[in-house]
């Protein structure tokens, strides 16, 4: 799998599918997916993707 894209300073890899992170993107209350910064963040949390500083 290991798609990859940057963000800012960050390269961040995807552990999972599409699907699963679209999915856990959506069940996250309004105030978390006001940031993109914050929706990153969850998702690493959450161990859906890998955050590396570049």
């Amino acid at each position: 799998m290991a798609d990859q894209f940057t963000v800012g300073n960050l390269k961040v890899t995807k552990l999972v599918d599409q699907s699963q992170i679209d999915a856990f993107v959506a069940a996250l209350p309004p105030e978390k997916k006001a940031d993109v910064k914050d929706v990153i963040m969850a998702l690493h949390e959450e161990g859906l993707i890998n955050i590396e500083e570049i």
